[in-house]
C-alpha cells in the first residue's frame, strides 16, 4: 500500500471538495505560490481553484488526455481575459499532456504565465529530473505534480519513495484521479512490485483507455505477470494511428514471444528493424527467436553482427553460450563464454542457471563451482526455482552425492506439479541410499495415477524389482513387453538383464535392448561393465566409446575411456 503521508509539507491533506481543494486548517491565506500570509481573524481561500469552475478542476485533476483537452476547451478565451490562475491551469494541462501522454495530439494554447509559483516550479523541476519537495501540498495539483518526475527520468529508490508518498497524499484529495492511479502504477513498476502496478494500471485503464502510453504500460505489466492474453487484448485497443508506432510493435513482439507465437514475434521484430535497423536490442531479440525455432544458422549470423558492436552484453553472452552448448556441442567454448558472463555479471540468475546446466551436463566445474553449488546461489534468493533445483539435483547425481541429492529430490516431488522424470530420479536416489520401501511407495503412487506415462512405468518396474522376488519381477516385466514401444522394450530388456542368473542370458537381454534402441546408453554402459570385469578391455572400450558418442558432454564417461585407452596400450 502507498504510505499515507504528506509530501513536502507538514500539513496532512484531508478529504477536500469536489475540485480537490484542501480544507482550511489555519488562519493563514494560501496563494498560488504555496506561500502563506497571516490574516487577522479571517480565512480567505486563494488556492489555484479560486474562482475556477469545479468541472474544470475535476477534469485537470483527472489527468487523462480527454479530460485535459476538455478542461482546456472550457478555459479557452481571449488572451487578455485570462486570470493568472487560468493561465497556470492551462500550462499545467499542456505540460501533463506533454509529459504523460506525448503520443496524443493536442492544441492547448498557453499564454504568458508566471513561473514564480509552486505548480510551475514542480513541473519544471520534474522536466529536469528533479523531485520538488517544496510545493506546500495545498491542493491536489501541488501534491501530485512533483511525482511527474517518474515519467521524465529513472529515479533513485529514495525519489521513488518520495513519489509514493506524494501520490498517496494526492489520492486523499482525489482518489478517482486517472493520473494519480497511472503515476502510482509507474512507481510500483519501477520498484518491481508488478502485482500492485497491475492493480493501479487497471484502475487508470478503466478510466481512460485511449492513451497509447497507458496501454503499453498496462500491457507490459500484464505480460510480466504472465497474463499474455489480456496483455494482447489491451494492446489491441490502441488507436489505429498508433499500431505502427515502434513501441507498440515492440510490445506486440514481446507478447507474441511469451505466447510462443514465434511467427508473429518474428514479423513484429522485422517491422521494428525496418524502422530502426540499428536497434541492437531487437537484433538480439531476433536471434533469440531464431534460437527458440532451432534456426541456429540465422541465429549465429545475428549474434556475430551484434558482437561487432557489443560483445559484453549479458543477454548476448547467455545466448552465445546456449548456441555453443546446444547446437555446436562445444561445451569448452560454452564454458568460456558463460564464465565471461559470470565475471562481468556475478549476480545474474540467467548466467548462473546456464552455468549450472553446463556443469550438470559435463560433470565438471564452471567458474570453479559444480552444478549444485551454482544452483544454490540462485536458490538462496529464490528457493522455489524448480529449474535450479533440477540442475542442483543433476549435479549431485553425477557426483553420486546421494544424501544431498535425496534432500533436493524430496523438495521436488513434494511440489504441487511433479514431472515423471523427477519421480524416476527420486526412485533411483532412494534405491542407492537403501530406501527401497520409499522408492516403491513413490513409484507405485505415481504409476497408479498414470499407467500410460512410460517414465512412470519405468520407475515402477525399477522399484518393484528392488522389493519383490526375482520371479514376481520377471512376471511384471514380461507382462509389459508385448504392448511396449521400442524405447520401452529397450528399458525392459535392460532391467531384465539384472534378473538373469547367467552371463549368457544377461548378454542376450542387453543385446535385445540395443536392437530395440541402439542409443540406450544404460545398456551400452552395462555391457562395458561386464566386459571390463572379465578383463576383455577392447570389447569393453567398444561399448564405452558408443556411450561417449551418445553423450559427448559426459566427462565421467570420457575419463573412463581415457583410462581404458591407457590400460590397453
Amino acid at each position: 500500500m502507498f504510505l499515507a503521508t504528506s509530501c513536502g509539507s507538514t500539513k496532512n491533506p484531508e478529504k477536500g471538495s469536489e475540485s480537490g481543494q484542501a480544507p482550511v486548517v489555519s488562519t493563514e491565506e494560501d496563494d498560488v505560490s504555496g506561500t502563506s500570509t497571516k490574516l487577522s481573524g479571517t480565512v480567505k481561500d486563494k488556492t489555484l481553484s479560486y474562482k475556477i469552475d469545479s468541472s474544470v478542476m475535476a477534469d485537470i485533476e483527472n489527468g487523462s488526455a480527454a479530460s485535459l483537452k476538455r478542461a482546456a476547451a472550457k478555459l479557452k478565451k481571449s488572451p487578455s481575459e485570462y486570470t493568472e490562475n487560468e493561465k497556470i491551469l492551462l500550462a499545467i494541462a499542456k505540460n501533463i499532456m506533454e509529459i504523460a501522454w506525448p503520443s496524443v495530439n493536442h492544441d492547448i494554447q498557453v499564454t504568458d504565465v508566471s513561473l514564480d509559483n509552486s505548480y510551475m516550479g514542480a513541473i519544471n523541476s520534474a522536466k529536469n529530473g528533479i523531485f520538488d519537495s517544496s510545493t506546500g501540498n495545498v491542493d491536489f495539483l501541488s501534491t501530485i505534480l512533483p511525482a511527474l518526475v517518474v515519467l521524465t527520468t529513472d529515479p533513485s529508490d529514495v525519489v521513488l519513495t518520495q513519489c509514493e508518498k506524494c501520490i498517496e497524499a494526492a489520492r486523499k484529495y482525489n482518489s478517482n484521479s486517472m493520473l494519480a492511479n497511472y503515476l502510482a502504477a509507474v512507481v510500483y513498476e519501477k520498484q518491481g512490485k508488478y502485482s500492485n502496478a497491475q492493480k493501479y494500471y487497471k484502475l487508470a485503464y478503466e478510466e481512460s483507455s485511449s492513451e497509447t502510453e497507458l496501454s503499453l504500460a498496462y500491457s507490459r505489466v500484464l505480460s510480466r505477470n504472465g497474463n499474455q492474453e489480456m496483455a494482447a487484448q489491451v494492446l489491441s485497443s490502441v488507436a489505429a494511428s498508433s499500431i505502427n508506432d515502434i513501441n507498440v510493435l515492440k510490445q506486440n513482439a514481446y507478447i507474441a514471444f511469451e505466447k510462443n507465437d514465434l511467427q508473429a514475434a518474428e514479423e513484429y521484430v522485422a517491422r521494428v528493424l525496418q524502422q530502426n535497423p540499428n536497434d541492437l536490442d531487437f537484433l538480439l531479440f531476433r536471434a533469440k527467436i531464431f534460437i527458440k525455432k532451432n534456426d541456429y544458422i540465422h541465429a549465429v549470423s545475428l549474434l556475430d553482427m551484434y558482437a561487432r558492436q557489443n560483445d559484453t552484453n549479458l543477454e548476448y553472452l547467455v545466448l552465445r553460450a546456449s548456441v555453443q552448448m546446444d547446437w555446436s556441442k562445444n561445451t569448452t567454448a560454452a564454458t568460456e563464454t558463460v564464465e565471461k558472463a559470470l565475471k562481468l555479471y556475478p549476480e545474474s540468475e540467467d548466467a548462473l542457471m546456464l552455468a549450472a546446466k553446463l556443469s550438470s551436463i559435463t560433470d565438471a566445474p564452471v567458474a570453479g563451482k559444480y552444478a549444485d553449488e551454482l544452483a544454490q546461489i540462485v536458490l538462496d534468493k529464490n528457493p522455489q526455482n524448480t529449474q535450479a533445483l533440477n540442475y542442483a539435483l543433476e549435479g549431485l547425481i553425477l557426483r553420486e552425492n546421494w544424501q544431498s541429492a535425496y534432500e533436493i529430490s524430496t523438495r521436488l516431488i513434494n511440489q504441487p506439479t511433479v514431472s515423471p522424470e523427477s519421480i524416476y530420479k527420486h526412485v533411483t536416489i532412494c534405491i542407492h541410499l537403501g530406501k527401497k520401501s520409499e522408492a516403491y511407495d513413490v513409484a507405485q503412487t505415481a504409476y497408479n495415477a498414470n499407467k500410460k506415462e512410460e517414465v512412470l512405468v519405468q520407475s515402477y518396474v525399477y522399484a518393484y524389482s528392488q522389493v519383490n522376488s526375482r520371479d514376481l519381477s520377471l512376471n511384471l516385466i514380461n507382462s509389459l513387453m508385448d504392448n511396449a514401444s521400442s524405447k520401452m522394450k529397450s528399458f525392459l530388456y535392460f532391467r531384465r538383464s539384472y534378473l538373469q542368473r547367467t552371463e549368457e542370458t544377461q548378454l542376450a537381454d542387453l543385446r535385445s535392448s540395443l536392437i530395440a534402441n541402439p542409443r540406450n546408453s544404460d545398456a551400452l554402459f552395462r555391457l562395458y561393465e561386464i566386459y571390463y570385469a572379465k578383463k576383455d578391455y577392447r570389447k569393453a572400450q567398444y561399448y564405452l566409446k558408443q556411450v561417449v558418442a551418445i553423450n559427448p558432454n559426459d566427462s565421467s564417461a570420457k575419463r573412463l575411456n581415457e583410462a581404458l585407452t591407457q590400460l590397453i596400450k
